[in-house]
């Protein structure tokens, strides 16, 4: 359904995202990376409300700036942390502001469709929970029945049972899905492919189960190992993570730990393994 080719846009004179080029595909998608590494503004692109400086997002046949926008915000929905509540409606209200008049007596129906009593539609948002405001931030989404969610970190405000419970939700809708994250097991859940963002590039694109697996980067490893586990180990630090990207080369040189010379040239992403890279180095890292 969406499709960025070539996209490079930013904030400003400030370059953000460098020619990203991903489809859109069934069964999930995800974008992966730490903060500032430019996910949310891709997010934002695919959602219209920011202008690529080259490169071009596409909506079926057609370039977004020449798509019928009525038809694709119905087909594509954001679906934003629970903060993007009016705090001065009603819930139902909120719902209903989707919906066109003689279709809002179904805001009862959508939250129950989110596992929500109808009777919260009448509270305001500092009246529920935080698991609760995510519902209704969704409910709001399905009002208008799209094909597609952009989902900008869905679970990160939220405590693990609850995060679970969301995760049920969304697993089990009718909808494809892109999912913004830093969490590494929200994606594994959700998304069939996943693309890794680091300094606005993608280093590694591939099925969501062989990346977290198996990275094939030294910056998804990164990420994979930072993750806590249960009754085991701290978590490892891979490099410098206080290190700025590059400005030249590769971008994550200055952080790797397996850097060498050849990293001074830009890696462009090549097949490896079933997946995409951009590392010099990917077959050590696979192999390590």
């Amino acid at each position: 359904m969406l499709r960025a080719e070539g996209v490079t846009l930013g904030y400003g004179r400030t370059p953000v995202v460098h020619d990203v080029t991903l489809d859109l595909v069934e069964g999930g998608v995800g974008l992966i990376g730490e903060s500032g590494s430019g996910k949310t503004t891709l997010a934002r692109a695919f959602l219209g409300l920011l202008t690529p400086t080259s490169g071009n997002i596409w909506y079926g046949q057609q370039t977004l700036k020449n798509a019928d926008m009525k038809a694709f915000r119905k087909d594509v929905q954001p679906v934003f942390q629970a903060e993007a509540l009016d705090p001065r409606m009603r819930v139902g209200g909120s719902i209903a502001e989707a919906l066109p008049r003689n279709a809002r007596h179904r805001v009862p129906e959508l939250l129950e469709q989110v596992g929500l009593s109808p009777d919260l539609a009448t509270r305001r948002p500092h009246q529920l929970s935080g698991g609760q405001r995510q519902r209704v931030v969704i409910a709001r989404a399905l009002a208008v029945g799209p094909r597609l969610l952009i989902l900008d970190e869905p679970t990160s405000a939220l405590d693990v049972t609850v995060q679970a419970r969301i995760l049920d939700l969304l697993a089990g809708l009718d909808t494809e899905r892109l999912l913004i994250t830093h969490n590494l097991a929200v994606v594994g859940r959700l998304c069939r492919t996943s693309h890794v963002l680091f300094a606005g590039r993608v280093v590694e694109s591939g099925p969501t189960a062989d990346i977290l697996a198996k990275p094939a980067h030294p910056y998804t490893l990164a990420l994979r190992d930072a993750v806590p586990k249960l009754g085991g180990e701290p978590p490892v630090t891979t490099g410098r993570t206080e290190a700025r990207p590059a400005g030249t080369g590769c971008p994550f040189r200055l952080r790797c730990p397996l850097a060498v010379p050849e990293c001074e040239e830009a890696p462009a992403l090549r097949d490896v393994d079933g997946r995409q890279v951009a590392c010099h180095r990917a077959e050590d890292v696979l192999v390590g």
